[in-house]
């Protein structure tokens, strides 16, 4: 969010269990049109290949984040509705 403040564009990347709490916290800081992109549940892999399709599932999104025009980009994720933690604990 500073980077935000400081007229750089940003966003924030999320586990998808992560994108409410995520969403909140940039409204109580006055950012609730910050971009935040959510990615499949765990992050975390023990090989650093089987990151690579969740990364290309979100690429696109990230891009557009970071290079849209910054005042559609805040009306665009305000309104958001985020997929949520469905599967965060895969079985």
């Amino acid at each position: 969010m500073e980077l935000e403040r400081l007229g750089s564009p940003a966003c924030v990347i999320v586990s998808r269990g992560f994108s409410h709490s995520g969403r909140a916290i940039a409204r109580r800081q006055g950012y609730g049109g910050l971009p935040i992109v959510e990615m499949d549940h765990p992050l975390a892999a023990p090989e650093r290949e089987a990151l690579h399709p969740k990364a290309d599932a979100v690429v696109n999104e990230v891009v557009h984040a970071l290079t849209g025009d910054p005042e559609r980009l805040r009306a665009e994720y305000a309104e958001k509705k985020f997929r949520g933690p469905e599967n965060l604990c895969p079985k």
